[in-house]
């Protein structure tokens, strides 16, 4: 029996983002590891959320998930989550804020 699709999750720019959740229209959640924060930095106000947990009950709408490179955060796209297209390397390359 063929498995379901995968869920498609809406690719959100870096610059849109940060806007969303500067103007508080969007949460961004980072779903990279304590690890990666300290060695990369992080998107000012955005917390480090559980991989796992998000996997399992991701969240909705209005929720815009960050990992480093744009693969984790298409696990959680089955309630409307969107993601940063092309993850942390693309939030550096856009030149967006970076917090350490």
């Amino acid at each position: 029996m063929p498995s379901a699709p995968a869920a498609q999750v809406p690719a959100i720019s870096p610059t849109n983002a940060w806007k969303l959740a500067t103007q508080g229209d969007a949460r961004l959640l980072d779903l990279r590891t304590r690890t990666e924060r300290r060695r990369y930095g992080w998107p000012p106000g955005s917390p480090r959320v559980s991989l796992l947990r998000h996997i399992l009950w991701p969240a909705g709408p209005g929720t815009i998930y960050l990992c480093q490179h744009a693969n984790r955060s298409k696990l959680t796209g089955r309630r409307g989550a969107g993601e940063v297209a092309g993850g942390w390397v693309a939030w550096e390359r856009a030149g967006m804020p970076v917090e350490h």
